[in-house]
Protein backbone atom coordinates (compact mmCIF):
# COMPACT_ATOMS: atom_id res chain seq x y z
CA UNK A 1 0.00 0.00 0.00
CA UNK A 2 1.31 3.55 -1.30
CA UNK A 3 0.38 7.02 0.15
CA UNK A 4 -1.01 7.97 3.50
CA UNK A 5 -2.08 4.77 4.23
CA UNK A 6 1.15 3.43 4.18
CA UNK A 7 1.61 5.39 7.45
CA UNK A 8 1.58 3.22 10.81
CA UNK A 9 -1.65 5.58 12.75
CA UNK A 10 -3.08 5.88 9.89
CA UNK A 11 -6.23 4.21 8.68
CA UNK A 12 -10.45 3.57 8.09
CA UNK A 13 -11.25 2.86 11.78
CA UNK A 14 -9.26 6.14 12.32
CA UNK A 15 -10.61 8.51 10.09
CA UNK A 16 -14.32 6.90 11.13
CA UNK A 17 -13.71 8.23 14.42
CA UNK A 18 -12.33 11.08 13.23
CA UNK A 19 -15.92 11.48 11.30
CA UNK A 20 -17.46 10.70 14.52
CA UNK A 21 -15.66 13.61 16.55
CA UNK A 22 -15.99 16.00 14.15
CA UNK A 23 -19.91 15.16 13.34
CA UNK A 24 -20.19 15.64 17.49
CA UNK A 25 -18.14 19.10 17.28
CA UNK A 26 -15.83 17.06 19.82
CA UNK A 27 -14.43 13.92 21.93
CA UNK A 28 -16.29 14.55 24.98
CA UNK A 29 -19.93 14.62 22.88
CA UNK A 30 -18.68 11.93 20.72
CA UNK A 31 -18.12 9.34 23.54
CA UNK A 32 -21.68 10.43 25.43
CA UNK A 33 -20.17 9.73 28.93
CA UNK A 34 -18.42 6.85 28.47
CA UNK A 35 -14.41 7.23 29.60
CA UNK A 36 -13.25 4.38 27.75
CA UNK A 37 -14.60 5.38 24.55
CA UNK A 38 -13.07 8.69 25.35
CA UNK A 39 -9.71 7.29 25.85
CA UNK A 40 -10.15 5.52 22.51
CA UNK A 41 -10.74 8.62 21.20
CA UNK A 42 -8.50 10.85 22.36
CA UNK A 43 -5.71 7.86 21.68
CA UNK A 44 -7.30 7.98 17.84
CA UNK A 45 -7.12 11.28 16.80
CA UNK A 46 -3.53 11.35 18.27
CA UNK A 47 -1.80 8.86 16.45
CA UNK A 48 -3.78 10.38 13.11
CA UNK A 49 -2.04 13.87 13.77
CA UNK A 50 1.25 12.17 14.44
CA UNK A 51 0.64 10.46 11.41
CA UNK A 52 -0.21 13.26 9.24
CA UNK A 53 1.67 15.83 10.55
CA UNK A 54 -1.57 17.83 11.26
CA UNK A 55 -3.31 19.09 14.37
CA UNK A 56 -7.29 17.89 14.29
CA UNK A 57 -8.27 19.20 17.37
CA UNK A 58 -7.84 22.85 18.17
CA UNK A 59 -6.53 22.73 21.50
CA UNK A 60 -6.35 26.44 22.23
CA UNK A 61 -10.21 26.09 23.21
CA UNK A 62 -12.09 24.06 24.99
CA UNK A 63 -13.15 21.46 24.78
CA UNK A 64 -11.15 21.06 21.64
CA UNK A 65 -13.15 22.02 18.68
CA UNK A 66 -12.07 20.19 15.33
CA UNK A 67 -9.97 22.37 13.12
CA UNK A 68 -10.71 22.63 9.23
CA UNK A 69 -7.97 20.02 8.63
CA UNK A 70 -10.34 17.64 10.90
CA UNK A 71 -13.52 18.48 8.99
CA UNK A 72 -12.03 18.02 5.39
CA UNK A 73 -10.93 14.88 6.36
CA UNK A 74 -13.59 13.77 8.24
CA UNK A 75 -16.02 14.68 5.21
CA UNK A 76 -13.64 12.58 2.93
CA UNK A 77 -13.85 9.63 4.91
CA UNK A 78 -17.77 10.12 4.81
CA UNK A 79 -18.10 10.25 1.60
CA UNK A 80 -15.58 6.80 0.78
CA UNK A 81 -17.53 4.94 3.10
CA UNK A 82 -21.32 6.23 2.17
CA UNK A 83 -20.17 5.28 -1.63
CA UNK A 84 -18.73 1.35 -0.18
CA UNK A 85 -21.93 0.97 1.22
CA UNK A 86 -24.35 2.06 -1.92
CA UNK A 87 -22.36 -0.27 -3.78
CA UNK A 88 -22.69 -3.10 -0.82
CA UNK A 89 -26.34 -1.96 -0.81
CA UNK A 90 -26.82 -2.26 -4.32
CA UNK A 91 -25.13 -5.56 -5.10
CA UNK A 92 -27.34 -6.90 -2.32
CA UNK A 93 -30.44 -6.06 -4.24
CA UNK A 94 -31.37 -3.26 -1.01
CA UNK A 95 -30.83 0.65 -0.71
CA UNK A 96 -30.09 2.79 1.61
CA UNK A 97 -32.35 5.14 3.23
CA UNK A 98 -33.26 8.40 2.06
CA UNK A 99 -31.68 11.01 5.12
CA UNK A 100 -33.77 14.55 5.44
CA UNK A 101 -32.50 17.27 7.85
CA UNK A 102 -34.92 20.00 8.89
CA UNK A 103 -36.25 21.51 12.27
CA UNK A 104 -38.32 19.13 14.61
CA UNK A 105 -41.49 21.11 13.67
CA UNK A 106 -40.83 20.69 9.69
CA UNK A 107 -40.52 16.90 10.53
CA UNK A 108 -43.57 16.62 11.81
CA UNK A 109 -45.92 18.94 10.47
CA UNK A 110 -44.63 19.44 7.15
CA UNK A 111 -42.83 16.52 5.99
CA UNK A 112 -44.18 13.54 7.44
CA UNK A 113 -47.90 14.50 6.85
CA UNK A 114 -46.99 15.11 2.48
CA UNK A 115 -44.91 11.80 2.48
CA UNK A 116 -47.81 10.06 4.08
CA UNK A 117 -50.10 11.22 1.58
CA UNK A 118 -48.00 10.43 -1.39
CA UNK A 119 -46.30 7.01 -0.55
CA UNK A 120 -49.52 4.95 1.31
CA UNK A 121 -49.28 1.53 1.59
CA UNK A 122 -46.11 -0.59 0.72
CA UNK A 123 -42.69 1.07 1.72
CA UNK A 124 -40.94 1.83 -1.08
CA UNK A 125 -37.84 3.74 0.90
CA UNK A 126 -36.91 3.54 4.11
CA UNK A 127 -36.32 7.00 6.00
CA UNK A 128 -34.35 8.73 8.56
CA UNK A 129 -35.02 12.01 9.97
CA UNK A 130 -32.54 14.26 11.61
CA UNK A 131 -33.84 17.01 13.44
CA UNK A 132 -30.96 19.61 12.95
CA UNK A 133 -30.68 23.19 12.63
CA UNK A 134 -29.91 25.53 9.19
CA UNK A 135 -25.73 25.53 9.99
CA UNK A 136 -26.24 21.67 10.43
CA UNK A 137 -27.98 20.75 7.61
CA UNK A 138 -26.05 23.02 4.81
CA UNK A 139 -22.81 20.86 6.03
CA UNK A 140 -24.83 17.67 5.72
CA UNK A 141 -25.46 18.33 2.58
CA UNK A 142 -21.66 20.12 1.45
CA UNK A 143 -20.55 16.22 2.89
CA UNK A 144 -22.94 13.70 1.81
CA UNK A 145 -23.82 12.77 4.81
CA UNK A 146 -27.45 14.54 4.76
CA UNK A 147 -29.13 13.07 1.35
CA UNK A 148 -32.04 16.35 1.39
CA UNK A 149 -32.53 19.05 3.77
CA UNK A 150 -35.08 21.96 4.13
CA UNK A 151 -34.73 24.92 5.92
CA UNK A 152 -34.96 28.90 5.62
CA UNK A 153 -32.07 30.31 4.66
CA UNK A 154 -30.35 27.33 2.70
CA UNK A 155 -27.66 29.00 -0.05
CA UNK A 156 -26.26 27.08 -2.84
CA UNK A 157 -22.59 26.58 -3.46
CA UNK A 158 -20.71 24.06 -4.99
CA UNK A 159 -22.44 20.75 -5.39
CA UNK A 160 -25.09 22.02 -3.29
CA UNK A 161 -28.20 23.05 -5.28
CA UNK A 162 -31.18 24.97 -4.08
CA UNK A 163 -35.00 25.24 -4.47
CA UNK A 164 -37.79 27.78 -3.03
CA UNK A 165 -40.63 26.03 -1.21
CA UNK A 166 -43.43 28.03 -0.29
CA UNK A 167 -43.59 30.42 2.52
CA UNK A 168 -44.46 31.07 5.99
CA UNK A 169 -45.40 33.49 8.41
CA UNK A 170 -46.16 33.53 12.37
CA UNK A 171 -48.59 33.86 14.64
CA UNK A 172 -48.55 35.32 18.47
CA UNK A 173 -50.27 32.05 21.03
CA UNK A 174 -51.56 33.60 24.38
CA UNK A 175 -50.88 31.53 27.64
CA UNK A 176 -53.53 28.89 28.13
CA UNK A 177 -57.07 30.85 29.48
CA UNK A 178 -55.77 33.89 27.43
CA UNK A 179 -58.12 35.84 25.18
CA UNK A 180 -57.22 38.02 22.16
CA UNK A 181 -58.19 41.26 22.91
CA UNK A 182 -57.83 44.38 20.87
CA UNK A 183 -54.72 45.92 22.65
CA UNK A 184 -52.07 44.68 19.55
CA UNK A 185 -48.73 44.89 20.85
CA UNK A 186 -49.69 46.64 24.18
CA UNK A 187 -50.60 42.81 25.05
CA UNK A 188 -47.12 42.43 25.66
CA UNK A 189 -45.99 45.41 27.59
CA UNK A 190 -47.14 42.91 30.92
CA UNK A 191 -46.72 39.88 28.83
CA UNK A 192 -43.02 38.03 28.54
CA UNK A 193 -42.47 36.43 25.34
CA UNK A 194 -40.31 32.83 24.11
CA UNK A 195 -37.97 32.99 21.01
CA UNK A 196 -36.45 31.22 19.32
CA UNK A 197 -32.46 30.86 20.54
CA UNK A 198 -30.18 32.99 17.65
CA UNK A 199 -33.55 33.84 15.27
CA UNK A 200 -32.19 37.11 15.41
CA UNK A 201 -34.58 38.32 12.21
CA UNK A 202 -37.85 37.46 14.44
CA UNK A 203 -36.26 38.89 17.60
CA UNK A 204 -35.51 42.25 15.53
CA UNK A 205 -38.69 42.23 13.57
CA UNK A 206 -40.90 41.90 17.41
CA UNK A 207 -38.67 44.40 18.63
CA UNK A 208 -38.91 47.36 16.28
CA UNK A 209 -42.52 46.29 15.51
CA UNK A 210 -43.24 46.96 19.32
CA UNK A 211 -41.23 49.81 19.84
CA UNK A 212 -42.94 52.07 17.20
CA UNK A 213 -46.41 50.65 19.23
CA UNK A 214 -44.62 52.17 22.50
CA UNK A 215 -43.80 48.37 24.04
CA UNK A 216 -40.45 47.01 25.48
CA UNK A 217 -40.70 43.60 24.47
CA UNK A 218 -39.86 41.21 27.90
CA UNK A 219 -37.81 38.23 26.35
CA UNK A 220 -38.86 35.50 29.29
CA UNK A 221 -36.53 32.88 27.85
CA UNK A 222 -35.25 31.30 24.69
CA UNK A 223 -35.22 28.24 23.13
CA UNK A 224 -33.32 25.68 20.11
CA UNK A 225 -36.55 24.36 18.44
CA UNK A 226 -40.63 25.62 18.42
CA UNK A 227 -41.84 22.32 20.45
CA UNK A 228 -39.53 24.08 23.49
CA UNK A 229 -40.87 27.21 22.98
CA UNK A 230 -44.29 26.60 23.06
CA UNK A 231 -43.58 23.94 26.12
CA UNK A 232 -41.78 27.16 28.38
CA UNK A 233 -43.99 29.43 27.06
CA UNK A 234 -47.00 27.21 28.41
CA UNK A 235 -45.74 25.80 31.50
CA UNK A 236 -44.18 29.59 32.44
CA UNK A 237 -47.85 31.74 31.44
CA UNK A 238 -45.68 33.35 28.81
CA UNK A 239 -46.51 34.09 25.21
CA UNK A 240 -45.09 32.58 21.90
CA UNK A 241 -44.32 33.04 18.46
CA UNK A 242 -45.24 29.94 16.06
CA UNK A 243 -44.99 28.87 12.46
CA UNK A 244 -48.16 28.76 10.77
CA UNK A 245 -47.10 25.77 8.84
CA UNK A 246 -47.51 23.87 12.77
CA UNK A 247 -50.45 26.41 14.16
CA UNK A 248 -52.81 24.80 11.32
CA UNK A 249 -52.38 20.85 12.84
CA UNK A 250 -52.98 22.72 16.39
CA UNK A 251 -56.91 23.17 16.33
CA UNK A 252 -57.34 24.48 19.86
CA UNK A 253 -54.97 27.02 19.46
CA UNK A 254 -57.30 29.14 17.65
CA UNK A 255 -58.73 30.54 20.40
CA UNK A 256 -55.58 32.16 21.88
CA UNK A 257 -54.27 33.61 19.03
CA UNK A 258 -53.59 37.46 19.60
CA UNK A 259 -53.94 39.73 16.39
CA UNK A 260 -50.31 42.06 16.07
CA UNK A 261 -50.74 45.55 13.50
CA UNK A 262 -48.15 43.96 10.88
CA UNK A 263 -47.31 40.31 11.55
CA UNK A 264 -48.88 39.65 8.91
CA UNK A 265 -46.46 40.77 6.69
CA UNK A 266 -43.68 39.09 8.34
CA UNK A 267 -42.71 35.97 6.31
CA UNK A 268 -40.04 33.56 5.29
CA UNK A 269 -39.51 31.14 2.78
CA UNK A 270 -38.35 27.48 3.05
CA UNK A 271 -35.64 26.18 0.75
CA UNK A 272 -35.53 22.39 -0.39
CA UNK A 273 -31.53 21.57 -0.40
CA UNK A 274 -29.92 18.79 -2.14
CA UNK A 275 -26.18 17.62 -3.05
CA UNK A 276 -26.18 17.35 -7.14
CA UNK A 277 -23.68 14.49 -6.80
CA UNK A 278 -25.89 12.12 -4.65
CA UNK A 279 -28.96 13.06 -6.88
CA UNK A 280 -27.15 11.93 -10.22
CA UNK A 281 -26.39 8.54 -8.17
CA UNK A 282 -29.39 8.02 -6.05
CA UNK A 283 -33.05 8.22 -8.49
CA UNK A 284 -35.03 8.24 -5.39
CA UNK A 285 -33.17 11.11 -3.83
CA UNK A 286 -33.68 12.82 -7.44
CA UNK A 287 -37.41 11.84 -7.15
CA UNK A 288 -38.00 13.77 -3.32
CA UNK A 289 -36.49 16.65 -4.70
CA UNK A 290 -38.53 17.17 -7.64
CA UNK A 291 -41.77 15.84 -5.28
CA UNK A 292 -41.10 18.57 -2.75
CA UNK A 293 -39.98 21.60 -5.40
CA UNK A 294 -43.54 20.76 -6.57
CA UNK A 295 -45.33 21.62 -3.82
CA UNK A 296 -44.52 25.22 -3.98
Amino acid sequence: MHGVFAKNGVSLERLMSLEKVVRAGCIRNAARGDANVQTLLSRQIAELEKALGLALLDRTRKPYPPTDAARRLADACGRFVRGVEEVAAEAGGLKRPITVGAGEVVIRHLFIPRIGRRRKGAAQVRWVMRNLQRVKIQEGLAAEWLDVGIASGLEAGGAVEVAELESYGFKLLLPTGGKPDRRGWKRLADLPVVLLDGDAGLRRFVTETAREHGVEISVGGECTSFPQAVDLAEAAGWAVFVPEYWWKREKAWAGRAQRLPGLDGYRRAFQVGWNRNVAERRPEVAGLVKGLKGLR
